[in-house]
């Protein structure tokens, strides 16, 4: 039986592809017994499985996307709502099992990973400190990373067809490669994910809110590293606001980006940021635009 739950989360990894991370904003339309089921999962991960989160669910698919040491992978649901169905004394066993036949079967290790495929799929993401301090560390191998600034750090993931893996040091180790090495490989490709919205928000003359939902919205900030002057907010991963100084209404400004980080599915910073030297300095409350 375990190897047919073996086989049904290979098959999901195969056809999640870029799917990973596009879940629904608002809850999908589950029927009381599957939203109670999927309750207690994320509970048993919670409580049992505290190194394991829960990212969200798939958006067209009975599949969700757990984040188990650093990588993002796609898992079916289909045997473990019929077991949580028929067994649901022993589902928390079913669920630790299922754990281990991930790590055991499912993960990129750090010796799989070739820097020639990696250097394609690198791009970066931006975290806040406490995220950082939070999750930044798997095992003896801490995530690479950059400091923004003292809130504000990017981190790196390679995007692969059924996972999203974060680089942390023993892949800089093993490949020979800086953290310089990395952040501008990764700053490349994510220049070349959208050409025309880059010219865009490098000459923005409007407020301009960016909302691709490919999970680098808010990354695309390290694109505008020499626009001193813009204001930038970036209150969730897939939202990054830019605009001119000129004639913004600062406080609607941080208001709303406050009250967007404080709902937001992977909050970044409540802060609204003026872009000086490269640097991105907090907005104080009573500032003027300049």
């Amino acid at each position: 039986m375990w190897q047919w739950g073996l086989l049904g989360w290979v098959l999901v990894s195969g056809i999640a592809a870029v799917l990973h991370y596009r879940f629904r904003r608002s809850e999908p339309g589950f029927t009381p017994e599957v939203a109670g089921f999927v309750l207690r999962l994320e509970t048993i991960l919670a409580k049992n499985h505290p190194d394991v989160e829960f990212v969200g669910m798939l958006s067209d698919q009975f599949a969700c996307v757990l984040a188990v040491d650093g990588q993002e992978t796609p898992v079916s649901l289909h045997d473990a709502y019929r077991h949580e169905m028929a067994f649901p004394d022993s589902f928390p066993v079913f669920v630790a099992r299922l754990l281990d036949e991930i790590r055991e079967f499912g993960l990129d290790r750090v010796e799989d990973l070739d820097l020639a495929f990696a250097s394609q799929q690198l791009l970066p993401q931006i975290r806040s400190r406490d995220w950082l301090e939070s999750k930044g560390c798997f095992g003896d191998s801490g995530l690479v990373h950059r400091w923004l600034n003292d809130q504000l750090v990017t981190v790196y993931v390679v995007d692969a067809p059924n996972c999203m893996l974060f680089l942390c040091r023993a892949h800089l180790k093993r490949w020979r490669k800086t953290e310089e090495d990395i952040h501008n490989l990764a700053v490349a490709n994510l220049r070349r994910l959208d050409p025309a919205q880059f010219a865009q928000i490098r000459s923005v003359a409007e407020p301009l809110r960016v909302e691709v939902g490919d999970g680098y919205d808010a990354a695309r900030v390290l694109l505008l590293e020499e626009a001193d002057g813009l204001l930038v907010a970036i209150p969730d991963r897939d939202v990054l606001w830019v605009g001119l100084e000129d004639g913004t209404d600062l406080e609607s400004l941080m208001a709303d980006t406050r009250e967007i980080a404080g709902c937001a599915p992977h909050p970044i910073s409540p802060e609204v940021f003026r872009i000086i030297g490269g640097q991105l300095e907090a907005v104080r409350a009573g500032a003027k635009a300049r």
